[in-house]
């Protein structure tokens, strides 16, 4: 196994086995900006009002939205989905755990974080859902008339990020969309597309007085789909 510091501050850190690259993340933060994000939020507790519907009712409400197909249990996208899952709620139930990275580590505790991550991510793969109490499902969104305009809202969303060539245009117009719900931490997900199909549902779905009052996570979404659905004034 090997170490190597590069010039940019990242590390690459190599076995027989794998290669992980971890660069350091730099945050520009402007004042202003921030300011008038925060007003915004508290305008925005102030004149919203609490609405929910339940988890069964938006997945509902997404199959009547779009024409869908199950996929497998082995479908890539949704094992994929399973991996993000497991990290983001479940990882303290793992039996391999790796410390958190830094950068003032050694190079010997790099290469020990290295093989603990490597295992960890390695049980992620190879445990069932169930195993965590996960009950997942996925949706492939064949690309039918009815669906046209998610799959033209994703062609112009990349256009934004990729510079085109004849090769690009093709992989962009031929990516599929997935969505993925999970019953247990009610999680939902898109892939490949379905910006704004999301964001409508995280507005059907709606938060309640708790969400405003605490200003939760599910708040923030909350005003912010609004704000992309152009159902909000733009703080910006």
């Amino acid at each position: 196994m090997s170490v190597k510091r590069n010039r940019d501050g990242s590390v690459t850190i190599r076995n027989q086995n794998s290669t992980v690259a971890i660069g350091r993340v730099v945050s520009a933060s402007c004042d202003s900006f921030k300011q008038k994000y925060e007003q915004w939020v508290e305008d925005c507790a102030r004149v919203i009002t609490a609405s929910t519907h339940t988890f069964e009712e938006t997945e509902k409400s997404f199959l009547e939205e779009c024409d869908t197909l199950p996929v497998s249990p082995d479908n890539i996208h949704l094992n994929s989905y399973k991996y993000s899952l497991i990290m983001n709620y479940c990882k303290d139930k793992l039996e391999h755990q790796a410390a958190d990275f830094s950068f003032d580590m050694t190079d010997e505790e790099m290469e020990k974080w290295h093989q603990e991550n490597s295992a960890m991510q390695e049980e992620v793969r190879k445990s069932p859902a169930e195993r965590f109490g996960l009950n997942m499902r996925g949706y492939l969104l064949p690309k039918t008339e009815r669906n046209r305009s998610f799959y033209e809202e994703a062609r112009l969303e990349a256009q934004k990020y990729i510079k085109h060539s004849e090769g690009n245009r093709q992989l962009v117009e031929m990516s599929d969309i997935y969505f993925f719900f999970e019953d247990t931490t009610e999680n939902i997900q898109a892939s490949g597309g379905g910006r704004g199909l999301m964001n409508q549902l995280i507005i059907f779905r709606g938060i309640s007085q708790e969400d405003i009052d605490k200003r939760t996570p599910r708040f923030l979404n909350y005003i912010n789909s609004l704000l992309e659905a152009g159902k909000l004034a733009d703080y910006r």
